[in-house]
């Protein structure tokens, strides 16, 4: 796999909603095409909305927090507000719950290693 150096902005990439999340728009920054070993999505989360509880079988997952305010909750744990500057490690296997609590859209950057598999994303407009 070899890489090209490449810059981009945020407005020129497609974005998606993914399966079993609601009030998401995604937007895949660096796909597994760069170098097979990760991928980084900047997220935006409606107040309200978020990703089912769910767990992936072999990617860590890390949130950073941009903008906005979240809960997360791990596995039968208690919900934990997290807003700008929070850095959120979720191991493979581990059950977790993200909701957007603020009033305002959350802003995330995820990164995945290694990269997630083809799972449906839905497509959104522009």
């Amino acid at each position: 796999m070899t890489a090209r150096p490449s810059i981009r902005n945020l407005t020129e990439f497609k974005r998606y909603s993914p399966p079993g999340h609601t009030g998401t728009s995604n937007v895949r920054l660096v796909d597994r095409d760069f170098c097979g070993t990760f991928e980084m999505v900047h997220g935006t989360i409606e107040p309200g909305c978020g990703a089912e509880r769910h767990c992936h079988e072999t990617e860590s997952q890390v949130c950073y927090v941009l903008e906005g305010e979240m809960e997360v909750t791990f596995d039968d744990g208690p919900p934990v507000k997290c807003g700008p500057g929070a850095v959120v490690e979720i191991p493979p296997k581990v059950d977790h719950l993200i909701v957007n609590s603020g009033d305002t859209p959350l802003q995330l950057l995820v990164l995945y290693s290694p990269p997630l598999p083809p799972r449906g994303d839905s497509p959104l407009d522009s």
